[in-house]
């Protein structure tokens, strides 16, 4: 399935993943999103034409809980990804829609982001070596490694930064470097301003990620209602780096390239 890479004007080496889509005959482009439970659409003449089927409530980073109606969609189809019907959050607040976990967490996905293709196998040979940790909500984790320090990080296709908890990056400053302040924007649209860091050279999946840019967000209130915390949010400049095997249903991962 081909991605579209759109680069961030504001932040070299930031980036939305996003692909497109019909559902029920009508094209959308949407945000490739594994941080996101349920795909979202905007409200458009198509979707404010549907009748509402109960509501979701959500945490964004920058903008506190949100709650919007959820409508049920038909004939989705991603590439070779077909979905006959779905229950999706409608938005009226002007985001980016997104394809969720929802969708996506009952494949076998390869992100291959510098190739802008998502693969929907594993490639012939390859061995899912990790054990994956999930959320009941679908979001994916895996650990990040430095010289006698870990940080849990979730693993978030939809995150154009590499987001770190302002309590981690205060209690490990030998790991990041401030380099200056960034404007980002959360999932709801909401933006604010945000010390800019040099992460560290770090290991993920016994592989060495170079040193690259992250913005320090205070993660306390989206961490308190997770299942598992964060101490970092992998986004575009950390995941680009290297082709990633997931095999949601079995929950298990490796690095392919």
């Amino acid at each position: 399935m081909p991605l579209i890479i759109e680069p961030d004007p504001d932040d070299p080496g930031c980036a939305t993943v996003l692909v497109d889509v019909t559902i029920a005959g009508h094209p959308y482009r949407l945000v490739l999103d594994t941080g996101a439970a349920r795909s979202l659409l905007e409200a458009d003449e198509y979707t404010c034409g549907l009748t509402p089927a109960g509501q979701d409530s959500s945490f964004a980073v920058f903008g506190g809980r949100v709650t919007d109606p959820v409508v049920t969609i038909t004939d989705l189809a991603a590439g070779p990804l077909r979905v006959a019907t779905l229950d999706v959050t409608l938005s009226e607040r002007g985001v980016v829609g997104r394809l969720g976990m929802d969708v996506l967490g009952k494949h076998c996905c390869h992100f291959r982001l510098d190739a802008g293709v998502l693969g929907l196998e594993a490639p012939p040979g390859s061995s899912v070596e990790h054990e994956l940790l999930m959320s009941r909500r679908g979001h994916v984790y895996v650990e990040v490694h430095w010289p006698g320090i870990s940080g849990s990080a979730c693993w978030d296709s939809g995150s154009g930064a590499t987001l770190v908890n302002r309590d981690f990056w205060l209690g490990h400053p030998e790991l990041f470097e401030q380099i200056g302040t960034s404007v980002g924007t959360d999932g709801n649209g909401e933006r604010a301003e945000t010390p800019l860091l040099l992460m560290a050279e770090s290991v993920i999946g016994q592989r060495t990620f170079g040193p690259h840019q992250a913005v320090a967000v205070d993660l306390s209130p989206v961490n308190s209602t997770l299942e598992y915390p964060m101490d970092l949010i992998l986004g575009y400049p950390t995941i680009r780096q290297a082709d990633w095997l997931f095999d949601f249903p079995a929950r298990r991962w490796t690095l392919t390239n």
